[in-house]
């Protein structure tokens, strides 16, 4: 394990309020790479560099000189039964002593709050590769991807769909990964700016309620779910997940299933520009009452008892409408096909 020149210094200045005695980390190499005397900065420093070699403490004084050394105590620091560094106290060998035991605590608590981070940022890397490779189907390297697959323990045969949540607020990256983790959601992760995707196999989407995601941060995200299908096709979930998520917002809605896709769902597929282009060339020639009628006509289910009662007409005079309707657009409302055409104009030009 590497020690960066800002954790030795973070060590020295810790162990130095304990003492209130200049102290020096030495490599094993026996350099100093931190000391609150900053003079001694990249200097060689033998007691240390014993100690570190033999697994043993080193005590200066005038009696046991070495290079580079100050009358002091020199502990190793031992990390996973290696000894990797060791801390340096200038002064009274005697007097220094009953610190040996605390100041080697201090600094190993240090090294391995280090390790703990290098191992999280390792795995958060690893995690980070896993997701992107699968959902954006890039995958720079098969072997390492076909590792990580068996590390995670992930059964190719299983199906898997992916979940996009956009975050309003950044600082729900935390909150959220605590939120995935207590459901056993081991596959998740936030990509820069403002999404966290979640990769659920059939187990764990048992344990998640959409209803409950929602009510945890209401008005604070939108999600959307995509659906089922092998390892190698969450690229296709995911993107299915986006635009789910994307009609959850244009809906003022917090989460959308792919699975409950609607017509008004299709649309938004459609560029804005098409729908309006059709929605003119279909609809252009009538009127707003026509086209109110048409509404009606629609909601009801093309009957013309009922639409003609609700419109407050006779049920001949909204014949004649109906009639007017197809001169003008060369579509009739009474056939079904051209009655489609219509309404998914009248949808187009909502």
């Amino acid at each position: 394990m590497e020690i960066s020149k800002i954790l030795a210094s973070q060590i020295v200045n810790a162990v130095y309020e304990v003492v209130k005695k200049d102290t020096n980390l030495i490599n094993p190499s026996g350099i100093i790479i931190g000391s609150t005397d900053e003079k001694r900065i990249g200097t060689f420093h033998a007691a240390g560099a014993y100690a570190i070699e033999h697994g043993i403490p080193v005590f200066v004084d005038d009696m046991h000189p070495f290079q580079g050394a100050k009358d002091g105590i020199n502990y190793p620091i031992f990390l996973a039964d290696t000894a990797i560094a060791a801390i340096g106290i200038t002064g009274d060998p005697k007097e220094l002593k009953p610190f040996g035991f605390l100041i080697t605590k201090i600094t190993e608590v240090f090294l391995k709050e280090q390790q703990l981070n290098q191992q999280m940022v390792s795995r958060d890397r690893a995690l980070h590769y896993l997701i992107t490779s699968l959902i954006y189907d890039n995958v720079p390297n098969q072997r390492q991807l076909d590792q990580l697959i068996q590390e995670y323990g992930l059964n190719r045969e299983d199906e898997f769909a992916a979940l996009s949540v956009k975050l309003k607020d950044a600082s729900l990256e935390n909150s959220l990964r605590f939120y995935f983790h207590s459901i056993g959601c081991k596959l998740s992760l936030y990509l820069y700016p403002n999404e966290w995707v979640a990769i659920f196999d059939k187990g764990i989407f048992q344990r998640f309620h959409p209803e409950e995601l929602t009510a945890r941060y209401q008005g604070q995200i939108s999600a959307g779910l995509g659906d089922f299908g092998t390892l190698y096709q969450l690229s296709h979930s995911y993107n299915n997940a986006r635009l789910a998520r994307k009609h959850a917002q244009n809906q003022n809605l917090e989460f959308c299933d792919i699975g409950n896709i609607s017509i008004e769902f299709i649309l938004e597929s459609i560029p804005s520009d098409i729908q309006h282009t059709y929605a003119d060339r279909i609809l252009q020639p009538l009127s707003e009452k026509e086209l109110h009628i048409l509404k009606t006509y629609f909601s009801n289910n093309l009957s013309l008892k009922e639409t003609a009662a609700l419109l407050f007409i006779h049920k001949n005079t909204l014949q004649y409408q109906l009639d007017r309707i197809t001169e003008k657009t060369d579509l009739n409302p009474r056939v079904f096909q051209d009655a489609f055409l219509l309404q998914f104009a009248l949808y187009c030009g909502m």
